[in-house]
């Protein structure tokens, strides 16, 4: 309720004045106009504000018209108030830095010797589910393999962001023995990853055996579809890992083609030289930072060369040989992605060419805990083999302190007679080797040995080196030529 202010009786009696006098002149209209117009400037709330700082409610006009006469009333100066903003909604979902679910194809859940959990499947088109009692071999986790859906044409798996996924299938034949028997192809969005899958010709029977890929995803479901062309199609578990928010194809992230001058030492914005001796393996060489061990060759190689000369090291030891390892470290790290190299290779007993990575946290939680993963190993005296290995912390007792599943690739010719690519493919969940385009071996953590951990999901650099002697090459002997070199045509990363 509104009152009136205590001047109101002064201004009740010039009011009365005024309507006498307009009342006589004629002008009824005007005067009440004005007395209506005094009545309201003095009216006030019971603060006593002036009228000024009142707000109208919002049915009422903005502005008030003046008066007959200017000067008696002021023009209001208020407005309405502009509407308040809704914010814009914020998506329901932002790209998560690490998500991961695992789909066991049977109608159960369970938690496997890594302590995953798998969940029971569902988003299947067709199938029919079934439980074996197989002993798997490859695995320490065999409970995977032993539920399998067969017979099925899709899976349909919600993922809670547009980006590109990492997607593993978990295989293991146990109905059929010999090849051809099952054949398949497993697509993701439409484009085929993996054509004619024949486990019993990749693994073998009763044996872990693995397809991973990568599929881009922008409408919040990853559509995996599974092909039959002989047989039925089949799958054991399914594995889906968030690697990136971008849903672009793989890119070149980082190289090194050595496309120095001649006997240039190697850019040192990319990599470093490791001196030092024996490494912890019995190894006879002594690593220099000198151009004689580690140099480019003006024809796009780098040659990292092995050499028997009696050389008095950093650690002040005096050996035998010299060779170099240079490496990224410091100058470059990356978590996930393809990485190689094409190299021609050495030969000679006691030679032990590599080109691998360590986990970038090595100088805080040390070997093995930081991880390794050997892209390439081979040995002088085995010059058809090259070795694709990982390396991670086990503590179930025992003389090791490390675990070292790996895969081996028999070439029809020595490696040492051309170039060859060597190159991992790592993903959340999956390390897979390759050896000229051909994927030899994978390794998961399903696969290692009770009381080990999986140290692979973090930043690693990488390391090119030839070892001479030690417990795992041997010493050289007098086949084994002096000097020998590796070379290197390029080392590429692609994410």
């Amino acid at each position: 309720m509104v009152r009136l202010s205590g001047r109101l009786p002064i201004k009740v009696s010039a009011v009365r004045r005024l309507l006498a006098l307009t009342a006589r002149q004629g002008r009824p209209r005007v005067v009440l106009a004005m007395a209506i117009a005094l009545i309201v400037q003095g009216a006030s709330p019971m603060s006593g504000r002036h009228d000024a700082d009142r707000r109208h409610p919002a049915a009422i006009s903005a502005t008030v018209p003046e008066a007959g006469r200017r000067g008696l009333i002021r023009p209001s100066t208020w407005r309405r108030p502009a509407p308040k903003r809704t914010p814009a909604p914020r998506p329901s979902s932002r790209p998560p830095t690490s998500w991961v679910t695992r789909i066991s194809a049977g109608s159960s859940t369970f938690v496997d010797s890594a302590g995953r959990r798998w969940r029971s499947d569902t988003g299947y088109s067709g199938g029919r589910s079934a439980v074996t009692r197989a002993q798997i071999e490859g695995t320490s986790s065999p409970t995977i393999y032993q539920r399998e859906r067969s017979g099925m044409s899709r899976y349909a798996i919600p993922v809670p962001a547009p980006g590109t996924y990492a997607v593993t299938t978990y295989l293991a034949e146990t109905k059929f023995s010999r090849p051809r028997q099952r054949v398949f192809d497993i697509s993701a969005e439409g484009v085929v990853k993996a054509s004619d899958v024949d486990i019993i010709q990749a693994a073998g029977r009763n044996h872990a055996y693995h397809v991973s890929f990568t599929a881009p995803v922008v409408d919040g479901r990853l559509d995996l579809g599974f092909s039959s062309k002989v047989d039925h199609a089949k799958v054991n578990g399914i594995e889906v890992a968030f690697l990136r928010p971008s849903t672009a194809g793989r890119r070149l992230v980082w190289t090194d083609e050595f496309n120095g001058a001649r006997n240039a030492a190697v850019d040192g914005d990319r990599w470093r030289h490791e001196t030092g001796g024996a490494w912890g393996d019995g190894e006879l060489q002594s690593y220099t930072a000198r151009t004689t061990n580690a140099y480019q060759n003006g024809r796009g190689h780098l040659v990292i060369a092995a050499q028997a000369e009696r050389f008095r090291g950093t650690d002040s030891i005096t050996r035998d040989y010299t060779s170099a390892r240079i490496s990224t470290k410091d100058r470059y790290s990356f978590q996930y992605g393809l990485f190689e190299a094409r190299m021609q290779t050495p030969t000679g007993r006691g030679l032990w060419p590599a080109f691998w990575a360590l986990g970038a946290d090595i100088d805080q939680t040390g070997w093995p805990e930081c991880g390794e993963i050997d892209v390439m190993e081979q040995f002088g005296h085995e010059p058809q083999k090259t070795l694709g290995t990982i390396h991670g912390p086990r503590y179930a007792g025992g003389a090791r302190s490390d675990y070292e599943p790996g895969y081996s690739f028999a070439h029809p010719a020595p490696l040492s007679q051309g170039f060859h690519t060597y190159g991992v493919q790592w993903l959340p969940g999956s390390i897979q080797f390759y050896f000229d385009g051909h994927r030899y071996g994978a390794i998961t953590p399903a696969d290692l040995p009770s009381g080990s951990r999986w140290v692979f999901d973090h930043p690693f650099y990488l390391i090119l080196n030839i070892a001479i002697g030690g417990r795992w090459a041997g010493t050289p002997d007098s086949d084994t030529r002096f000097p020998q070199a590796l070379l290197v045509d390029y080392v590429r990363v692609y994410q």
